[in-house]
């Protein structure tokens, strides 16, 4: 599988009907990285910034995948940023991809789904605090203070 990939299995998990928004699908791609058993070609790499571990690879990816059909983006009522959610075909694409890869990838889309249900479970300033108290060198950028 590709990061690429993963990124849509992120969008096409069970989660909040309304979608994603963009500081949860990097924290989601970040902590997939850092804590699942990928290969190395199958992670993105993030640097340290405003908010946190971020990858443009990953915005990069999302639009892809938005331009496919695969993924749909949505603005959030009242918000300047957007939510992303896995359209039908690319719920339909993402356990397609699941379901030919094997047991490993199978056992990578369980972390990735406990990963998306803690990261929706969390607030904005939960989220970012329990990433930067797992990750310290990521929060050396951040605009954010820990509360």
């Amino acid at each position: 599988m590709s990061k690429r990939d993963w990124l849509l299995i992120l969008a096409a998990l069970k989660g909040p009907a309304a979608g994603l928004d963009p500081v949860r699908v990097q924290k989601g791609m970040f902590l997939l990285a850092m804590e699942g058993d990928l290969p190395a070609q199958e992670r993105y790499e993030f640097e340290p910034y405003n908010y946190g571990p971020m990858s443009k690879e990953v915005y990069r990816d999302l639009d892809e995948l938005v331009v496919e059909g695969l993924v749909e983006r949505t603005q959030a009522p009242g918000q300047a940023w957007p939510r992303y959610r896995a359209t039908e075909r690319g719920r339909q694409t993402a356990q397609r991809l699941v379901d030919e890869s094997g047991p490993d990838a199978e056992q990578s889309a369980r972390k990735l789904y406990e990963i998306k249900r803690d990261i929706v479970d969390k607030t904005f300033s939960g989220l970012l605090n329990d990433v930067y108290d797992r990750y310290p060198r990521y929060a050396e950028k951040s605009v954010f203070h820990k509360t």
